[in-house]
């Protein structure tokens, strides 16, 4: 049980890294006139850009260390570049303290996923991949609830949230063992499989998957604040709950991940970008929070849905001593997916749209249900050639 706890409460603090402080955008907008729109976007995706290289770096540093030890000194770092940017007195130390934040996560991320698989096998990992999966979409519920709270009161307290790092430390240090499970996982799968010389192209499929999964959800973190704003419809408070709704719906789905997979069957995919485009035309048809609850709720449940399956098919095509590289090839897909998310949403917006945020959910909602609808057709195309 300890060691579950260690594992899922790492998980809590990664994709959160950029999210968290998505509540008090508008206010950190206010305090730095100076910086356009787009720059003060980049505070929730800059650390991205930043985590792509130490992905790789980590995924050479675990052949030589115990990742209880690169954990630890991951989460140290994560604490301080977090809450150092509550001191920030210009736009240009608040984005420094967000590079070393990704600097952090990029130590952290892969050997968080990379220890489901080296712990567990078959069913039990599968539904610890969803656990997993649920974890991050309740570190980033908790994030922005409590961000959303502490934005109300000034933009500084919002980093606090980064201080959760302090209670994981603890778990790490308390209950996962110093030793190398690639090493562990190597011998109990020698006999079960051979090892490919190299990672297989499938997971740079995957890594271009997820790329395109997180240039869409992160459009939720990165404008949700700022849309509220213009609109008028709610405070940084409430943008907080709002935002923490998506995540409430991902953390649903990775708990229903299996039973979700067993009734949709090959319909799984089209379904839940269904969902996801039914949520985003919520939000940009019906601009009320009536409507953009709901709607952030239903796209969150189909994100999170789709990352868990993402990484759960990484850990079957990649052998265990793959692992951690895989998951940094894959991760680092991920990662540029959310640093570019606001760059190239908002050169769409304004180069065929008015260039508004209520335009980009707008785009999102039909791109995603075009694309749900053609691969309903295909599954069901597909289908009908078995049976005749």
């Amino acid at each position: 049980m300890g060691l579950k706890l260690a594992i899922l409460s790492i998980s809590l603090i990664t994709v959160m890294a950029g999210a968290a402080v998505a509540p008090a955008l508008g206010s950190i907008s206010e305090a730095f006139p100076e910086a356009n729109a787009t720059t003060i976007k980049l505070i929730t995706t800059l650390h991205a850009f930043f985590i792509i290289p130490f992905l790789f770096v980590t995924s050479f540093l675990a052949k030589k260390y115990a990742k209880k030890t690169l954990l630890i000194v991951g989460l140290v770092l994560y604490l301080i570049a977090g809450t150092a940017g509550g001191f920030a007195d210009s736009i240009g130390w608040l984005l420094a303290t967000r590079a070393l934040l990704g600097v952090s996560v990029g130590l952290i991320m892969p050997l968080s996923t990379s220890l489901v698989s080296d712990f567990f096998e078959g069913a039990e990992r599968t539904s610890m991949m969803g656990r997993v999966g649920s974890s991050i979409n309740l570190g980033g519920m908790i994030s922005t609830i409590l961000a959303g709270a502490l934005a109300a009161i000034s933009w500084r307290y919002t980093f606090g949230v980064y201080g959760l790092a302090l209670l994981i430390l603890l778990f790490v240090i308390l209950f996962l063992p110093y030793v190398k499970p690639e090493k562990r996982n190597q011998e109990k799968r020698e006999d079960k499989q051979p090892k490919p010389a190299s990672i297989p192209a499938s997971i740079y499929g995957l890594g271009g998957l997820m790329f395109g999964l997180f240039v869409v959800f992160f459009s939720i973190p990165s404008n949700m604040a700022i849309y509220l704003q213009e609109n008028n419809i709610a405070t940084a408070e409430v943008a907080g709950l709002v935002i923490a709704m998506g995540t409430l719906g991902g953390f649903t789905a990775g708990f229903l991940i299996g039973r979700t997979q067993t009734l949709l069957k090959n319909l799984f995919l089209p379904v839940m970008l269904g969902l996801m485009g039914t949520g985003f035309g919520l939000i940009a048809f019906a601009p009320s929070l009536g409507a953009i609850a709901p709607g952030v709720i239903i796209l969150g449940f189909g994100f999170g849905s789709i990352l868990p399956t993402l990484f759960d098919r990484v850990s079957i095509v990649a052998s265990g001593r793959q692992m951690v590289q895989a998951m940094a090839i894959v991760q680092s897909f991920l990662y540029l997916g959310q640093f570019v998310s606001p760059l190239v949403l908002d050169g769409l917006s304004t180069g065929i749209g008015d260039g508004s945020t209520q335009f980009v959910y707008m785009m999102l909602s039909v791109f995603l249900l075009s694309l749900g609808f053609l691969l309903l057709i295909g599954s069901m195309g597909r289908r009908m050639f078995r049976k005749s």
